[in-house]
């Protein structure tokens, strides 16, 4: 048999199966995920129209979505089977790409909106993140993040369900060490203020105006 590969994985959990009948070909496809991309459609529509094993290559190497494929296809016979692993996003960017775990950017295609909204001129991408997995490990009872914005002139500033929360320009893990610690006293005390303000370096302000 030969194989066409960007890297092989051990597919464990099917969550798309299906064929697809194309002019010239008997494409077996597997997806890891649901098809929640419109750009995932427009890729099943797409392999529908090919007609040889390498233009099933050339369309594969397209999709910035895909994280790992293996295509297996039978020699001297029309029947190819598609494995995919697709990218799982965990924040929209600037509203214009998704980005991954391993921070990997691709086109956001207006699909998938309920994810954090990342906005600014973000150089590092490990900064947003730290923020996001900063909420996941501490896991505080009812505050989510919705979205994440930073500005030259105000920094870091987080949009939860609860609160604004200004950070300032520079990440910190004190600054995080101190975040953590207001919002567990917050809670313990039932209090919620409009605004958690970290960028003094007195100390944390509270503010409890609408």
């Amino acid at each position: 048999m030969q194989n066409f590969k960007k890297t092989f994985y051990a597919l464990t959990v099917l969550c798309f199966t299906g064929s697809v009948f194309s002019k010239g070909l008997n494409i077996d496809i597997s997806l890891d995920s649901e098809i929640y991309l419109k750009s995932q459609k427009i890729f099943i529509e797409k392999l529908g129209e090919l007609k040889t094993k390498n233009d099933i290559k050339d369309l594969l190497e397209e999709q910035d979505w895909i994280d790992e494929y293996f295509l297996n296809v039978k020699p001297f016979s029309n029947f190819a089977k598609l494995n995919i692993k697709t990218r799982t996003p965990i924040f929209i960017l600037n509203n214009e790409f998704f980005v991954d775990t391993n921070l990997k950017k691709f086109k956001f295609d207006k699909t998938f909106l309920n994810l954090i909204s990342v906005n600014g001129p973000i150089e590092d991408l490990k900064e947003p993140l730290y923020i996001i997995n900063f909420f996941k490990v501490n896991n505080f009872d009812n505050t989510n993040i919705e979205k994440i914005t930073y500005s030259h002139i105000s920094g870091w500033q987080i949009q939860t369900n609860l609160h604004v929360i200004m950070i300032g320009n520079k990440i910190s893990n004190n600054k995080f060490n101190s975040l953590r610690d207001t919002l567990n006293y917050l809670y313990e005390n039932r209090k919620i203020p409009s605004m958690i303000d970290l960028r003094y370096k007195d100390g944390v302000a509270l503010d409890y105006g609408k």
